[in-house]
C-alpha cells in the first residue's frame, strides 16, 4: 500500500501554500467589497473596487491550482495503490468514464442535455468484470417568468454511481428493477411482477420479460440482498440485468472517493474512502455473482 505519511507530507505542503493563497485573496477581496458598497454613495469608488478585485482573483486562481494539485495526488497515488490491491487486471483513470450512450442505452434513465464523469474504474473481482464511474447528468428546464422572459437552467436528475457487472452466462431475458414506481424507465414488452414480500413491492417496482424469468432471479434470498444492498446506499437505486450484464445505477447526489484538503491523511481519515472502494465487491459477494447461476452453461 502507498506510504500514507508520504501522501501526508506532500498534503501539508500543499495545504500551506493553498492556505496563504487564500489569505492573500482574502486580503484584497474584503477592500474590494466595502468599495462596492460605497459605490451607492459614491460612484468612483467602484473603480476602486474592481481594481482590488483583479489580485484577489488571481490569488484565488493559485489556492483552486495548489487544491488540483492535491486532487491528482489522491488519485494517481493513493487510489490506484488501493485498488491494485483488491482487484484483478484493474484499470483506473480519473478522467474517464462509461459511454452516456451505453448507459441510457439501457432504458432506465433518460438521455441527458448535459453531463459529466469520472473516476472510471475497470477490473475483475473473483472472475466477475465490472466498470464504475461517476455521473451526473442534467436536463434543459426553461422558465418563463410572469412577463414572458424566459430562462434556462440545467439541473441534475441523477447524480451518483454507475456500475456494470459481466459475468460469464448471457441470458435470452431481461429483468428491471427500481426503487419507486418505475417512472421513466422503458417498460415495453415487459410484465410487471409482485413478490411475496410487501416491504420489498413497497420499495421496489419490478419489470422482466416473463414471470418465470423474474422469479427465477428475484428468490426470497435476492430480495433480501436487495434490501440490505438498499440500505448500504443513499438515494435511490436501479437494477438492469441483461445478457451477461448487470447494470446498477445509484442517485444519492455523491462525489465518491473524495478526502479533503484540510484533513489528515491517515488510516482513520480514509476509511470512507476505502468504504467507497469496497461497495464494488460488495454487490459481487452480495448477489452471488460468481456463482454457477451466473456461469456458461454446458
Amino acid at each position: 500500500m502507498t506510504d500514507l505519511k508520504i501522501i501526508e507530507e506532500k498534503r501539508l505542503k500543499i495545504f500551506k501554500e493553498y492556505s496563504k493563497q487564500k489569505k492573500k485573496g482574502l486580503i484584497f477581496l474584503i477592500p474590494a467589497i466595502l468599495f462596492f458598497i460605497l459605490f451607492l454613495v459614491e460612484p468612483i469608488f467602484a473603480f476602486i473596487g474592481i481594481i482590488l478585485l483583479i489580485p484577489a482573483l488571481v490569488f484565488f486562481a493559485k489556492s483552486m491550482k495548489q487544491f488540483q494539485s492535491f486532487r491528482e495526488i489522491i488519485k494517481k497515488e493513493l487510489v490506484t495503490s488501493l485498488l491494485k490491491e483488491q482487484f484483478d487486471d484493474v484499470f483506473y483513470d480519473q478522467h474517464g468514464s462509461i459511454p452516456v450512450s451505453r448507459i441510457v442505452a439501457t432504458g432506465m434513465v433518460k438521455r441527458p442535455d448535459r453531463s459529466t464523469a469520472e473516476d472510471y474504474i475497470r477490473g475483475k473481482y473473483k472472475g466477475v468484470g465490472f466498470e464504475v464511474c461517476d455521473i451526473d447528468f442534467k436536463e434543459r428546464v426553461e422558465h418563463r417568468d410572469s412577463k414572458g422572459n424566459v430562462t434556462v437552467t440545467y439541473e441534475t436528475y441523477f447524480k451518483g454511481r454507475w456500475y456494470i457487472y459481466t459475468f460469464e452466462r448471457k441470458f435470452d431475458d431481461e429483468l428491471r428493477i427500481v426503487e419507486g414506481r418505475g417512472w421513466g424507465i422503458s417498460k415495453k414488452n415487459l410484465v410487471k411482477i409482485d413478490t411475496e414480500s410487501m416491504e420489498f413491492n413497497k420499495k421496489f417496482a419490478i419489470y422482466a420479460s416473463t414471470q418465470e424469468y423474474g422469479f427465477y432471479h428475484i428468490t426470497s434470498t435476492m430480495i433480501e440482498k436487495l434490501l440490505e444492498l438498499e440500505k448500504l446506499h443513499r438515494g435511490s437505486i436501479l437494477y438492469y440485468f441483461v445478457k451477461d450484464e448487470l447494470h446498477i445505477g445509484v442517485n444519492d447526489r455523491k462525489d465518491y472517493m473524495e478526502i479533503s484538503l484540510k484533513k489528515p491523511i491517515n488510516e482513520e481519515s480514509i476509511k470512507a474512502f476505502m468504504t467507497d472502494i469496497e461497495l464494488i465487491p460488495a454487490i459481487i459477494n452480495e448477489l452471488r455473482l460468481d456463482s454457477s447461476k451466473f456461469k456458461k452453461t454446458l
